[in-house]
């Protein structure tokens, strides 16, 4: 009976000594310094992409070194059949049954990064905080690359910070195999030579990285606070918070109101972002308050930058006005 899943005929995932991929793995953290390093938009976008994919890849891999030491599926099946025939099993056999990750759940695991993330942070290999902060990266690079909502130079920090976090996942990661030698003649790269690679030359400065989250935040709710006092302004509302007449309704009118109502969480949204100066402690202890603001702040920020447009066509028209166009 195999002790292990990968010797097992019915094991999935892919081989174990794959050393072709940690020598690419070491060409895109150059490539990932190099953009970052360049100082501009265009490659510290592409900065944040490489490193979505590369924290992908090293998730997928420790994924794969978790599940490589479980039982085969086979006689996990054979002892959940004796189990539900009333046989008895000691308590870690029991254990091991119901924890063993089967084809579904990989499959599973396989399509969806916030998957193999949940499993890792059941093992432990990951904090709750850490896995909030990873999988958020992949909203970024969405939002860096598909739809381009994010400051050029908010990115710039996010990839400094996800430079020091991919780096501590590397430092962790214990593969099942070291590849010792190969057919191949280019270097062999393992993943405890990588190790530093992504942080090297840069002076990780938890105090100013601080000052900078808590730069960026703020100046996004100040953004939020004067599209609500211009919102309430157009609504006609009183110093009380009353509205003057019930607005019509349509779509400029609904959006109107969404940012009047949203006069309610800037207080609170002001303590969070001025909060932000004291997270000096741990990389993700600064991470996670900065996302659970952006996320506030996200689902309102599309009726600011809308309300910004409307002003600049409602100035463009009246310039033109004035010169009688």
């Amino acid at each position: 009976m195999p002790l292990m899943q990968p010797f097992a005929s019915d094991w999935d995932r892919p081989a174990s000594q794959n050393s072709e991929q940690w020598n690419w793995l070491a060409v895109e953290i150059a490539e990932i310094r190099r953009c970052a390093e360049a100082g501009d938009q265009a490659h510290d976008r592409l900065a944040l992409i490489l490193l979505d994919h590369l924290v992908e890849v090293i998730i997928g891999r420790e994924v794969n070194a978790q599940l490589a030491f479980q039982i085969p599926d086979s006689t996990i099946e054979e002892m959940q059949r004796f189990r539900d025939s009333g046989g008895q099993l000691d308590g870690q056999l029991s254990q091991l049954i119901d924890q063993h990750v089967g084809l579904d759940r990989r499959a599973k695991m396989d399509n969806h990064l916030d998957q193999k993330t949940k499993f890792l942070r059941q093992r432990g290999v990951l904090t709750d905080h850490e896995r909030d902060v990873l999988d958020r990266l992949h909203e970024y690079r969405n939002a860096a690359y598909h739809r381009e909502t994010l400051e050029p130079d908010l990115i710039a920090d996010l990839v400094l910070a996800y430079r020091v976090l991919a780096d501590e996942l590397l430092a962790r990661h214990k593969p099942i195999a070291w590849v010792m030698a190969s057919s191949d003649p280019a270097p062999i790269v393992t993943p405890h030579q990588l190790r530093g690679r992504l942080t090297e030359g840069i002076d990780i400065d938890l105090t100013s990285m601080a000052r900078r989250f808590h730069d960026h935040a703020t100046k996004r709710v100040q953004a939020v606070s004067t599209a609500v006092a211009i919102a309430q302004q157009l609504l006609g509302s009183k110093s009380s918070g009353e509205t003057a007449a019930a607005p019509p309704d349509d779509d400029m009118a609904r959006m109107l109101t969404g940012l009047s109502d949203t006069a309610k969480h800037l207080a609170p949204w002001t303590r969070q972002a001025e909060g932000l100066k004291s997270k000096t402690s741990s990389l993700t202890g600064l991470m996670v308050p900065f996302l659970n603001l952006d996320r506030a702040l996200s689902r309102i920020e599309p009726s600011v930058k809308r309300l910004d447009m409307i002003q600049d066509w409602w100035e463009q028209r009246r310039i033109d006005d004035l010169r009688g166009k």
